[in-house]
């Protein structure tokens, strides 16, 4: 992949290279001495980016000189970019500024004359600096011969890793259910040696214990095998190596005279299948980390029928499922340890007891506990650090917990558990490093949203645009990365198993935090004080600010040169925007306040690198009256209400993003921004008709939220002759991929009559009657209706083809219909339905319906107590919540009963069934009953009985 444009490993030099192209190939009317110093500088940058390239993909940790070097390179390729951003926007604002006419004309090029030429030799002056900056920096790597002594000898901390093989079973916690539950699915009941070889992978977050879960049910379940072997595999691996101990350990012995130290692979492979093939095997493959060697490894591993077994433990998710290509082959992916069994292994670990913590050390426990976020591996080093030293002082605890913070220095105990998450770090391509180091930007515990991410990588440089791809796929697909590599923890996931939110577990948050103070990449503090002492230039600026904060702090420090700059919060303290010349990202948050606080932001108008704006704020925001200077921004996003949108931002033209508050009117002229992506939301009613017309014209539009709100208080022909410009403009819009409304008549009205231009449609959130066009759009796989349904609706439904997500509100069905039937064919790949309706007095799910469909939720009010039909046919059903309003004099427990009966027939074969009922008109009585079968899937039922008490 072509190198980022800014990175970690090599700062701004990429994107420094490409403008200093631009500035030889352009008319910028360059003396032939800046001309000469320019290409010279160039040459120096490639060099010295060629061997920063080295570095970032070596094997070994960089020499401590050479970091030094490494570092004053990234800095100088952000000064010297900066001042060629400062040359650039001066051309171009002399360009702008050139009048009209020949008199004019000749009088303002005779005035400018002297000056221009001044200007010339200044920048001749300026880039000679520079240059002779890049020579000192290059002679320094000759002097102190960095290349030859790039990297320091291999001094790893030893793998505490290791401890998990030879763990004292009962100082272990929480293993036992799990390995026994883990066990009891890879051998069932019915398992008989004939069995054909099964894979379990066991995925998961560095330090969750993978490999001690692996290691325990090795060793519960060896003795039913003929032979086994347990081996890892790490990040560099030897196959050779792994290839001889498995071979060592199942028992295989040469013959006489062989040495197996000089076979090849092929040769190793060919005698551990041979050895193998006859025998009921064991093999566990500890930390896999890239599918080329499992699908090495797997080679050896014949696939006998005498029942054998494969355990492989990953941090990455795409190797755990390549692991288990087979259907009877499964993953299991680790979860954090529970709060109750992070207490027991914590307090087991320091005093030998669960309950002989002294209440004084309580609060300090629950402390560390919280840092450590129910990872084993982080509990069981801080644990046995507090064992080892024996203190029972509060004091020397709260440094232990200090020391888990990483503006304190690591304590060597502690250095092993750092190294064994910073493996995730190092094994990382140079790209995703960035992105990775990038999160720190957000504080502890901050849920961080996938679309703010993409879009400041890219804002940031990151992300390369060449091969014309859009970039913010392509940093969609780092995200993914992220995710399937264990690094951030999905939270929020759509219907089409999309990650649209994630979070970082406080240990990684630690590892990150420690690089970026390492690299300079970005300083995150919640004290403005500290920044004052800081030996570096802060190149992206983090701030969490609650309280009163001493607002001339900043007005003492250099700042032009931050580029990103983040500030959350309940201070309504804002950094003074005049001094940040060269941010490309500004996100504000102020998370408290009210209207009586006015909060001034109208020093951004300056901000000319500016890509990315993001604004949330609970009191009054004012805003500079022209951003027209902000000619970079791609993405501006308001959640502030009472906000007026700059008049000029029509005028931006490279906007691709925005979004504004419900209620919030656009400018006239909106179809000037060709290149809009996104526009959330626009209110049909506040805005005025030509911008409706001018919906229209935004071609490039894939995301589309439409409000209805303020239309309600027009008269009947204005909201009429509206909604048919609205129509017009929809139809217009090709590429569009997600359309949001807000309002069951306007919607009604604008959609119904659309000829299906919207092809492209893959999530559609409507107020209506069922389209006619519906069943054309695809790639549709999220729908949310609140409909009336016809005859044919349902079935027209059935036969989207890449539906995966149905909302089904039914607000009415023809006289006579209020019968729903889900016929055994159509939604091929549905895997999420919800319904609800005050029409339907009967559901009926006839056999072979919905063949994918795993989570059910229905809500039906009916006075006559009906139940939905045929549940039973629903194969692959996993979580179902019913809740059902019926009259009737039955107490809970009957109604449980016969729920029970009558919705699941015969017991359900994967249902943990659990009944909650309410009484209404006054009645507070509450009662929850479980009925358990063997399976752990979850079958949730909610009753609500209008109970009349007096019939």
């Amino acid at each position: 992949m072509e190198a980022a444009v800014v990175s970690v490993s090599e700062g701004a030099i990429g994107s420094l290279l490409r403008k200093l192209g631009d500035l030889l190939a352009g008319n910028y009317n360059l003396l032939k001495e800046a001309i000469d110093d320019i290409v010279s500088l160039k040459a120096e940058l490639e060099s010295m980016r060629a061997f920063l390239e080295r570095m970032s993909e070596a094997d070994e940790e960089p020499d401590k000189q050479a970091k030094c070097w490494a570092k004053e390179v990234r800095d100088l390729s952000y000064d010297i970019e900066d001042s060629v951003d400062d040359f650039m926007r001066s051309v171009e604002c002399e360009s702008n500024r050139k009048p009209s006419g020949f008199l004019k004309g000749f009088v303002h090029r005779t005035m400018n004359l002297l000056t221009t030429m001044n200007s010339q030799h200044k920048i001749a002056k300026e880039f000679r600096g520079l240059k002779r900056r890049v020579v000192e920096a290059s002679e320094r790597r000759t002097r102190y011969k960095i290349d030859d002594a790039v990297f320091k000898p291999n001094n790893t901390p030893i793998d505490i890793r290791l401890l998990a093989l030879y763990e004292d079973k009962s100082g272990l916690v929480g293993i036992d259910g799990l390995r026994d539950e883990l066990i009891k699915l890879m051998v069932d009941e019915e398992d008989v040696p004939t069995q054909q070889m099964k894979v379990l992978s066991i995925m998961g977050f560095g330090g969750l214990g993978k490999t001690t879960l692996a290691n325990q049910i090795y060793g519960k379940l060896m003795c039913n095998f003929d032979c086994g072997a347990f081996v890892s595999v790490s990040q560099k691996p030897n196959i050779r190596n792994i290839f001889r101990r498995m071979l060592s350990e199942v028992g295989y012995e040469a013959p006489e005279g062989t040495n197996m130290d000089i076979w090849a692979e092929d040769e190793l492979i060919s005698a551990l299948r041979k050895f193998l093939m006859d025998k009921r095997y064991f093999i566990v493959i500890d930390d896999v980390w890239d599918e080329t060697a499992w699908n090495v490894i797997r080679c050896a591993l014949p696939k006998n029928s005498k029942g054998s077994m494969v355990i492989t433990t990953t941090r990455i998710d795409t190797v755990a499922r390549a692991c288990c290509s087979n259907q009877r082959d499964y993953v299991y992916k680790m979860k954090s340890l529970s709060h109750k069994d992070s207490r027991k292994l914590f307090f087991k670990r320091v005093f030998g007891s669960e309950d002989a913590c002294p209440l004084y050390l309580e609060e300090v426990s629950a402390q560390i506990l919280k840092r450590c976020g129910g990872l084993p591996l982080a509990i069981v080093t801080i644990s046995s650090l507090l064992a080892s030293e024996g203190t029972k002082l509060k004091e020397h605890w709260e440094h232990i917990m200090d020391s888990l913070s990483p503006n304190f220095e690591v304590k060597p105990t502690l250095e092993g558990m750092r190294h064994i998450l910073s493996l995730s770090y190092i094994n990382l391509p140079y790209y995703l490093k960035t992105c990775m180091l990038y999160l720190c930007i957000y504080p502890e515990d901050y849920i961080m949203k996938k679309n703010d991410l993409v879009r400041q990588w890219v804002a940031q440089g990151f992300v390369n645009k060449a091969h014309g791809r859009d970039p913010e796929n392509v940093a969609e697909g780092y995200f993914n990365e992220l995710i399937n590599r264990s690094i951030i923890q999905s939270v929020n996931i759509d219907h089409n198993n999309e990650v649209l939110s994630c979070r970082l577990h406080d240990m990684m948050l630690d590892l990150i935090i420690h690089k970026c103070r390492e690299e300079n990449f970005i300083t995150a503090t919640d004290d403005i004080q500290a920044i004052i002492s800081l030996p570096d230039k802060v190149r992206r600026l983090s701030l969490n600010l609650d309280g009163i904060i001493d607002g001339t702090v900043l007005e003492t420090i250099q700042l032009s040169q931050v580029r990103a700059l983040a500030r959350f919060g309940t201070s309504a303290y804002a950094p003074p925007l005049l001094k940040f010349k060269h941010l490309r990202v500004l996100a504000l948050e102020f998370s408290s306040g009210n209207s009586l606080e006015i909060i001034d932001l109208t020093g951004m108008c300056h901000l000319f690198q500016l890509r990315h704006l993001k604004i949330k704020a609970y009191c009054k925001i004012v805003l500079p009256s022209n951003i027209r200077g902000l000619e970079q921004l791609e993405t501006l996003e308001l959640g502030a209400y009472g906000l007026e949108v700059p008049s000029d931002v029509i005028h931006l033209r490279r906007l691709l993003h925005l979004i504004i508050p419900i209620g919030t009117k656009l400018p006239c002229g909106i179809g000037n921004m060709k290149y809009l992506c996104t526009l959330h939301a626009f209110d049909v009613g506040l805005n005025p008709i030509d911008n409706i017309r001018d919906l229209g014209d935004l071609t490039n539009l894939r995301d589309l939220r439409i409000c209805f709100a303020k239309l309600k208080a027009l008269d009947d022909m204005e909201r009429r002759q509206r909604l048919d410009v609205l129509r017009c403009s929809l139809e217009k819009l090709c590429n569009l991929r997600n359309l949001l409304t807000d309002s069951k008549i306007s919607s009604t009205y604008a959609l119904n009559p659309l000829s299906c231009q919207l092809q492209r449609l893959q999530r559609l959130w409507v107020f209506s009657r069922v389209p006619v066009w519906i069943g054309e759009l695809h790639n549709l796989f999220d729908l949310d209706l609140a409909v009336e349904v016809l005859e044919n609706d349902i079935g027209i439904l059935a036969q989207l083809q890449s539906l995966s997500h149905l909302k089904l509100h039914i607000e009415g069905t023809p006289e006579a219909e209020d019968k729903l039937v889900i016929c055994g064919t159509g939604f091929p790949v549905l895997k999420d339905f919800r319904l609800s309706s005050k029409k339907i007095s009967e559901l009926t799910f006839e056999a072979g319906a919905m063949p994918s469909v795993q989570e059910l939720d229905i809500r039906l009010d009916s006075d006559y107590g009906t139940y939905p039909m045929g549940i039973k046919h629903l194969l692959n059903l996993k979580n179902i919540h019913v809740e059902l309003w019926v009259l009737s004099l039955l107490d809970g427990l009957s109604w449980r009963k016969y729920g029970q009966k009558k919705i699941l027939g015969a017991k359900h074969p994967r249902c943990y069934f659990r009944c909650t009922y309410h009484r209404s008109q006054g009645c507070k009585a509450k009662r929850q009953v479980d009925c358990r079968d063997n399976d752990p899937e979850r079958f949730h039922i909610t009753y609500h009985l209008k109970h009349t008490c007096n019939q």
